[in-house]
This record gives structure tokens, sequence and C-alpha cells, in this order.
């Protein structure tokens, strides 16, 4: 049993509708590149640049990329890159609050041990 190209042709044209139609129905990720932004602006004032810079610089790379695929519409490929874009930056942010905290422990500590330091001078008199 042969098939001909003319019979084929409107299941085909049929396939090629639904397949456009399919793509197209991915809408623009505007909430999620405007929540890595958001993330990437707290991580920035949350000084990510200083002790978290490879995870802020991986975030805004992963940004502009989705920035571009919105242009390219490539609305997909655009989300997947901004959500990843958010978790480095959300990463950022964690690991400066930690670097942060760490450092407010060692100043405490050496503040507590000048204080005993001083209290143990002034006990010697």
């Amino acid at each position: 049993m042969r098939v001909s190209f003319k019979s084929l042709l409107p299941i085909l044209l049929f396939i090629n509708v639904i397949l456009i139609s399919g793509c197209s129905s991915i809408p623009k990720p505007v909430g999620e590149i405007a929540g890595a932004k958001a993330q990437i602006e707290a991580a920035e004032t949350n000084e990510a640049g200083r002790f978290a810079a490879v995870e802020l610089d991986r975030a805004k790379s992963k940004l502009r990329r989705a920035e571009r695929a919105v242009m390219d519409k490539e609305y997909l490929t655009a989300k997947h890159l901004a959500d990843e874009a958010l978790s480095d930056a959300k990463l950022a942010t964690a690991k400066s609050s930690s670097a942060r905290a760490q450092q407010s422990t060692q100043e405490m500590r050496s503040t507590v041990q000048g204080m005993k330091q001083e209290i143990e001078r002034i006990q010697e008199r």
C-alpha cells in the first residue's frame, strides 16, 4: 500500500499547527526575570560581591542570558535561566550572610579577648 504525499499533506499541516501553537503557548517569563533581578539586588545589598562573588556573577550572567532568550522569543529557555539565576542569587545571599555572621562572631571574640586582657591587667595592679 502506497501513501501519496497529497494524502499526508492535511495530516502534516495539522501536526505543524499543533506544534506551532504549543510553542507559542509558553508565556513570557516576566515574573521569573523580575524575581531574579530582585534577588540579585538583595544579594548585592548583602555584600555578596565581597563574600560570594562567584555565585553573584553566575546569577548575573544567567539573568543576562535569560533576557537575551526573551528577546529571541525563547521563553522556555528564558524561564529556566531566570529560575537558575534566582537560585544562584539566593545562594550568594546565603553565603554572604553566613560570611558576615562569621566575621561578626570573630570581631566579638576579639573584643571579648581584649576585655579579658584589660581586666587581668587591672587586677594585677
